[in-house]
């Protein structure tokens, strides 16, 4: 779907992460040698990773992000609350009402969750997009993030050695910019990565000590199919947003992709004829944080005291399986620095 909004703005965004990081080496000694070890690293670029304490869920990190972004925006002033995540902190009720309350938002306000990883934030985007019209001047809320580490099994040398946590928190209002859209969805390539057991279709399994580690229990990815998904349909996707919006992307200033790893990065900027400069990889001692890499990338570009000012290419994929690419407008204030707990 290809989609234009208008009289909208981002406000604010920024990023937690782990205050714990845990390197890439140490993580991976049970199943790989020194030398495997490092060679991985260098292939995805990824030497440590944020990795939440036991007790802290995705809607603690989320929380931490959204307080940071209050000292831009008014409670008040928030008309709907988007929690965006595949780890939330129950099944039942949805993580957005548990936010609401812990935000001390007011009640007369639309609050709810949406299941989605590395393409989350621009989906969460379009969402609340289209949901200013209908809020009186009110503004959207934007939390999430994910635990994701949890979901990846302790075998699984492909994922267990990227996979990373972390929130985020994001404001949209109503403004003269605008944002274009292309998203896309491949349910039929579902299964190429995904958690087989914990919904009511399949239980996980447990045993008397709790979860077992059956390899159902964790996601599963067929790392073959989702490259060639990647590498195949993103480039498309993005030129065909690009053509919609009568842009190309020489008009630039800089494009997020999600974060997956260094090499996924690096070629889809290739592949679009986008000098490395104007599309960073910031999560070398982060690693990969699903819906959250995209503000990770955005709060760490502001950390180091680069630029996250003008015209932005975000591009989210992965989970679904999921596209979703946006073109949109920052401003010099908008952006937080990354926090950590």
């Amino acid at each position: 779907m290809l989609e234009r909004l208008s009289n909208l703005c981002l406000e604010a965004v920024t990023a937690t992460v782990s205050a714990q990081r845990v390197s890439v080496a140490s993580r991976m000694e049970h199943l790989l040698s020194e030398k495997k070890a490092k060679r991985l690293i260098r292939s995805t670029g990824i030497e440590a990773l944020s990795i939440a304490e036991e007790r802290v869920c995705t809607s603690d990190l989320a929380f931490e992000s959204a307080v940071r972004v209050f000292s831009r925006v008014q409670r008040m002033d928030i008309g709907a609350i988007i929690f965006l995540s595949q780890t939330p902190d129950y099944l039942s009720p949805a993580t957005s009402y548990c936010m609401q309350a812990r935000l001390e938002l007011p009640s007369d306000i639309l609050a709810y969750d949406v299941n989605l990883g590395c393409s989350g934030f621009p989906y969460g985007l379009f969402l609340a997009g289209t949901l200013l019209p209908m809020l009186g001047g009110r503004k959207v809320l934007l939390v999430g993030g994910d635990t994701v580490s949890r979901n990846s099994s302790p075998e699984d040398s492909a994922m267990y050695p990227i996979i990373a946590d972390a929130g985020f928190a994001a404001v949209v209002g109503r403004g003269n910019g605008s944002m274009a859209f292309h998203m896309e969805s491949y349910g039929e390539r579902a299964d190429a990565l995904l958690v087989p057991r914990g919904g009511a279709r399949v239980p996980r399994l447990a045993d008397r000590g709790g979860l077992t580690l059956d390899r159902d229990n964790y996601a599963v990815m067929d790392g073959m199919a989702v490259t060639d998904f990647t590498f195949r349909e993103v480039p498309d996707n993005i030129s065909r947003l690009l053509t919609f919006a009568k842009e190309n992307v020489s008009m630039l200033d800089g494009v997020i992709f999600h974060q997956a790893n260094a090499m996924i990065v690096k070629t889809l900027a290739e592949k679009l004829d986008i000098p490395p400069e104007r599309a960073p990889f910031m999560s070398r001692q982060i690693g990969n944080t699903s819906s959250a890499s995209i503000p990770v990338c955005l709060a760490e570009l502001k950390r180091e005291g680069r630029s996250c000012e003008g015209h932005y290419l975000f591009s989210g994929f992965g989970v679904g399986l999921s596209i979703a690419s946006i073109l949109l407008d920052l401003q010099a204030d908008c952006v937080l620095e990354t926090g950590e707990l």
